[in-house]
This record gives structure tokens, sequence and C-alpha cells, in this order.
């Protein structure tokens, strides 16, 4: 009898264990805390938005911000805009540092807002590169978490497309009221960056999914899977986007949503 019963109950941890989807390892999400930000995290949220084209050999950033910001101005859900193109100036050198520093430092989300914040360019392990000039400027992960204090507390998005940008994930920068995407693992490059092309893989993907859903959730899922279609499709190997989803933020919507969204599944009619 007492045989019987603890295969009875092996058996039925088998099963349990059975339903749960494994991981691909690609998307890391919080699944403890509470979420600071969890009555806020919904479509009354307002932004204040930060778009930045750190990179200038390719025109790929540039177009990405200028056509990103397109989609996001004049909405009733933006509290503030603010655009930083690189190629305006040739090179970012310190000032270009400065200058996205003093952006970032002058939001000041109140009850019921938030920050969205999107950096594409060239990277590397150190962050993000904001001149091809030598010496190099980067936006170290502790340089970038310091950047973001002004918007602590609130819901928070960061996005940076970049080679090797999964170095932006760690302990600072993935707050529990925050969602960082990055375009590629921390020792991985993404692609696309060619004259050639309008905008990057990731920045394609990105902006093609935007119009699809009506939460981060669903748009991230969304970015992965076409990021390591087309690189597929182009021979190149894959550079496992990663995203960072605070408790209950996978649900956050996404602002500017248009009229003819299905708010049950973001698609559009």
């Amino acid at each position: 009898m007492k045989t019987v019963l603890i295969l009875l109950i092996l058996s039925a941890s088998l099963a349990a264990g059975a339903g749960a989807a494994p991981s691909d390892g690609l998307f890391a999400q919080a699944d403890s805390g509470v979420p600071v930000a969890a009555q806020t995290a919904h479509s009354a949220t307002r932004w204040h938005v930060v778009l930045a084209a750190v990179g200038n050999e390719q025109n790929v950033f540039d177009n990405f911000v200028n056509d990103f910001a397109q989609v996001l101005k004049g909405h009733s859900d933006i509290a503030s805009f603010t655009e930083l193109h690189a190629s305006a100036d040739k090179r970012w050198l310190a000032s270009g540092l400065q200058g996205l520093e003093r952006s970032l430092a002058m939001l000041s989300p109140q009850e019921g807002e938030g920050c969205l914040v999107y950096l594409t360019g060239h990277g590397s392990p150190d962050g993000i590169a904001m001149s091809a000039d030598t010496p190099q400027y980067f936006v170290r992960p502790s340089r970038l978490e310091s950047m973001l204090n002004p918007c602590a507390g609130r819901p928070t998005i960061l996005v940076v497309s970049a080679c090797f940008s999964g170095t932006y994930m760690r302990p600072g920068i993935t707050r529990e009221e925050r969602i960082v995407m990055s375009a590629s693992a921390a020792n991985l490059p993404s692609f696309g960056c060619s004259n050639n092309l309008h905008y990057t893989f990731f920045d394609q993907c990105f902006i093609d999914a935007w119009p699809r859903h009506n939460n981060w959730g669903l748009l991230a899922d969304d970015v992965r899977t076409c990021v390591n279609s087309t690189e597929r499709t182009n021979n190149f190997p894959s550079s496992k986007p990663q995203v960072f989803f605070g408790p209950h933020m996978r649900d956050l919507a996404l602002p500017a949503l248009e009229a003819s969204q299905d708010p049950a599944t973001g698609r559009v009619f």
C-alpha cells in the first residue's frame, strides 16, 4: 500500500511539472516582489519620453528616432518629449554624454506618469557608445543607473538597441517598476547597422510590431520572434534579445494607442 501511495504521489508531481513551459533563456522575467508601480501600470499612464540616436556612422539610428517620434508625438498620454540625434553635431563627445544625462535628469514623472527611454546606436561590453571617435565615450551601466534615478518609483521603460546591450540587465537598472529591453545578450552583437537598411534588425522589428499590440508583454514577444526570424533568414547568428519585466509589468499598456486597437487582444481592427 505504501509503495502504491508513493507511486501515485510521484505520478501527480510529474504530471504537474509537465504542464510548465520551459524557458528558452532569451527573455528573463521577474516573478517575485510587490510592484511599486502596479496601480499606475495601465492605459491612463502619461509618459515622459526620451528618444536618442547615439550612433552617427549610419543613418539607421536617426531613421528610427525620426520615425518612432512621429508615432508618439501629439498623443494626449505623452507628457513630455525629447529627441536627441548624434548626427546633428557630427560627433557626440563628452558633450553628448552630458546632453543625454541632462535630458534624463529633467524627467520628473508625477503620480500616474512614467518614463520611456529608447537608445539606439553602437555598443560594446562597456555600454552604448556615444561616438566612434578615439577616445570613445560609453554610457556604462552604473552611469545609466544614476541617469534613471529621476524615474525611480514610477513605471519606466528602458530600451537599448545596440551590440552587447544586455550589459544593462543588472540589478539597479532592472527594478520592480521597470521593463528593460535590449537588442542582444551582454556578450553578443546585434545586426543591421548598414546604410543599405532603413533600420537595424531590432529597431525594424520593434517599430513593425508596435501597431499590432496594446501592451509591452505582447510587443516584446513579437520583437523577439521577429529578430530571431530576420537573423535566420539573413544567415546571421542569434543576438538573443533580452527583456526584464518587473512584477505585473507585462500587461503595462503601450503609449499612444490607436482607438482602433482591440483592448482584449491588442490587435488592430
